[in-house]
């Protein structure tokens, strides 16, 4: 984040599956029934509205970098590429990694715990594993988890966030309907299953993004997610500070409109049909615009909303 001093070396390293949790201060930190919010970078989270929202809570919760998990044997540098950065004359090198921070609401004085993890691209198993212990290292009393879904509906409705869980007592306690799912996962699904079958309380909340804007970063679904959470468990989160970027996304998207005609009449077409939004995968939406526009549309978006991922990076 920008005007963020670089993080302290760590002091101590905890062996956790195949990789080392390093602490950054000299005895772990022991947050007493905190709730852990987690990301899963990648196919879990479209449009990174997850990350945006994680990204906000650091903030929101003040919360402090307290640990580092290695995921050298998990990644592909292909696609999560290590970063250079500089300060004065000096040049770093950051390799991805699992990060956990630690803040607490500024009103009920909880104790909150941020975790962004990684998509694997081999070793699942194990990174499966890896992730459910180090959720259970910060001895989490509940645990959310944020994403996105694919929905094939027009951008300019409300992002819709729904939270699903089965666990007895958060089903209860919050009126939620449960997860019956069965099929193929993603990581996120199957550390899921993993926590539920250890009997640790967790939820999951999904943010609608539309199909054709999958790929670019929205605020509008992650305020969507923010406030959610908000209303949840009860915490200061104020939703409404995404108000201009939300503006700002929506005038992107209206400019590539009145620029291009046959993005107009793509977008048009989702604006005028009365149905029911129908949550589809990455292959069958691609499929649903054989011409192509939703593709040529997301790389446009991603001209005008730069300033916005340079801001979250």
């Amino acid at each position: 984040m920008p005007g963020v001093s670089p993080d302290p070396p760590p002091h101590r390293a905890m062996l956790v599956g195949m990789a080392e949790i390093r602490w950054f201060a000299r005895r772990p930190p022991k947050p007493v029934r905190p709730l852990l919010i987690a990301v899963f970078d990648g196919e879990d989270d479209p449009a990174r509205s997850g990350f945006l929202a994680l990204s906000f809570m650091r903030d929101a919760f003040d919360a402090e970098k307290v640990a580092e998990i290695d995921v050298d044997a998990f990644v592909s540098y292909d696609e999560a590429r290590p970063f250079v950065s500089q300060s004065g004359s000096q040049r770093t090198l950051d390799w991805p990694t699992i990060d956990i921070f630690l803040g607490r609401d500024k009103v009920s004085g909880r104790e909150v715990v941020l975790v962004s993890f990684l998509e694997p691209r081999v070793g699942w198993r194990s990174y499966s594993t890896l992730a459910v212990e180090a959720i259970r290292s910060m001895n989490p009393e509940e645990v959310i988890f944020l994403g996105g879904q694919i929905v094939h509906a027009p951008h300019n409705v409300a992002a819709e966030t729904t939270v699903r869980s089965n666990t007895p007592r958060l089903m209860r306690s919050l009126g939620l309907m449960p997860d019956h799912y069965t099929g193929p996962t993603t990581i996120m699904g199957g550390v899921q299953v993993e926590l539920e079958n250890l009997g640790i309380p967790l939820a999951v909340a999904w943010s609608s993004v539309p199909h054709y804007l999958a790929q670019t970063p929205s605020p509008k679904a992650a305020q969507s997610l923010v406030a959610k959470v908000g209303e949840l468990f009860k915490l200061d989160l104020d939703a409404s500070q995404f108000d201009a970027a939300v503006a700002e996304y929506e005038d992107a998207i209206a400019k590539i409109m009145e620029s291009d005609d046959e993005v107009f009449s793509y977008l048009s077409r989702f604006e005028s049909e009365e149905e029911e939004d129908e949550t589809i995968g990455l292959e069958e939406y691609v499929s649903t615009d054989p011409s192509g526009l939703a593709s040529d549309l997301a790389e446009e978006a991603e001209d005008y909303l730069r300033q916005i991922r340079r801001d979250i990076d």
